[in-house]
């Protein structure tokens, strides 16, 4: 009897490691296929630039000779004053990027074809060049390679058009939408569900009211997030949209959905906090004087910090890595101009939408990717952070 029992456990330990082992593997694929992919990609400048390329048409006029040389695969045109090298933009693509304009380049106060002045600035992408000398018209284009465009335009004394664009492929619109809606969030989830929370710890009284409630309110976090999406479509964007007369998705509606998936957390998590603060506390207070309002604020509340902290990480983490709702209550169109009442994107639905086209951008998604497994794993070291240093109420052995 003992025997067999011992080769059961056996049997049951090898199929849990062999189990756990599996997930681990699977884990450890996704995170490597990630970084594999997306890591090149990964850059200041990519959490800098707008997703948008602005295009730009300038003419110009060479008017004296620089002394350059070509050096570190940089092609210098004499003429005009700039270093241009075959580089890759922010998406991974072959492009030519002038990385040198001289103080006394004719491009640093060219004109537009309109005629208005613009100076050509640095880190921007050269995409054609039409040049006439002589009454004959010659053109580059990028595929052409930065050392043919930079004969172009040593072989001519005025420049036709030079189209070139601020460089695009950033995520700093969706950055910035991300950090707006998890404020906004906050802002609206965090005081309604610390006075829920004192309410079920403190006031309520243990009947079948009661319990409903709690039921209805672990009953919220089960329900899928594509639901609270539907809900915002029909509630709440109608009624931000009249208030703000912009039709469709916003942030608000954004973060008055994630108000409503996150209330659960905020309200569970501070419940546990405060019913875990010894009840001598509140004994003591009310002993002494103070009213049970005072005792509530004052005592009660302040020694519930560590929880109600806990679920403002644990919150702003669901905010970050949240895509299913968001696609109905903020839309999926990427934006570099960014105002609370219209739609964009956060990371995660950036990352919906790059990989969502006819060609899907994989190497930007995974480094998204990055950029969100990195914070989430900081805030699940802050939450572990949180627990341990500010818990006054753990029992050390």
């Amino acid at each position: 009897m003992r025997r067999s029992r011992k080769v059961k456990d056996i049997i049951l330990n090898v199929v849990t490691y062999l189990a756990s082992s599996f997930s681990l593997l699977i884990l450890l694929a996704m995170i490597i296929f990630i970084f594999n992919k997306g890591w090149n990609n990964l850059s200041f400048k990519m959490l800098t630039s707008d997703y948008y390329e602005t295009p730009y048409f300038v003419c110009a006029e060479s008017t004296q000779e620089f002394e350059l040389e070509d050096k570190n695969d940089v092609y210098y045109s004499k003429k005009y004053g700039i270093g241009i090298k075959d580089s890759f933009d922010l998406e991974n693509n072959e492009c030519v990027k002038i990385v040198y304009v001289s103080s006394k380049s004719p491009l640093e106060s060219a004109n537009t074809l309109d005629g208005d002045k613009i100076s050509v600035k640095t880190d921007t992408i050269i995409r054609r060049v039409q040049v006439e000398s002589d009454g004959h018209i010659s053109i580059a284009t990028a595929r052409d390679g930065a050392e043919k465009i930079r004969d172009v335009l040593d072989s001519s004394d005025k420049i036709n058009e030079l189209y070139y664009l601020k460089m695009g492929g950033g995520i700093r619109g969706s950055l910035i939408s991300t950090i707006y809606l998890i404020l906004l969030t906050l802002v609206i989830v965090t005081p309604i569900g610390i006075i829920a929370a004192l309410y079920l710890a403190l006031y309520a009284k243990n009947n079948r009211i009661t319990k409903i409630l709690r039921s209805l309110i672990d009953m919220i976090s089960g329900i899928p997030s594509i639901i609270f999406g539907l809900l915002a479509i029909i509630v709440f964007i109608p009624i931000v949209s009249n208030i703000t007369n912009n039709p469709g998705g916003s942030i608000i509606t954004g973060a008055l959905t994630l108000s409503v998936m996150l209330l659960p957390v905020v309200i569970r998590t501070t419940e546990e906090a405060i019913n875990n603060i010894p009840k001598g506390y509140k004994m003591a207070s009310l002993a002494l004087g103070a009213s049970e309002t005072q005792t509530t604020f004052k005592i009660m509340l302040p020694n519930a910090i560590p929880g109600i902290l806990t679920s403002i990480i644990l919150s702003i983490g669901r905010i970050i890595g949240e895509s299913a709702a968001l696609i109905f209550a903020i839309g999926t169109s990427i934006q570099d101009d960014i105002n609370i009442t219209k739609g964009s994107t956060t990371l995660a639905v950036h990352i919906w939408t790059v990989v969502g086209g006819e060609n899907p951008n994989y190497s930007q998604a995974c480094a998204i990717s990055i950029i969100i497994l990195g914070i989430v794993l900081v805030l699940n070291i802050l939450v572990k952070l949180v627990s341990i240093k500010l818990n006054k109420f753990e029992v050390k052995r």
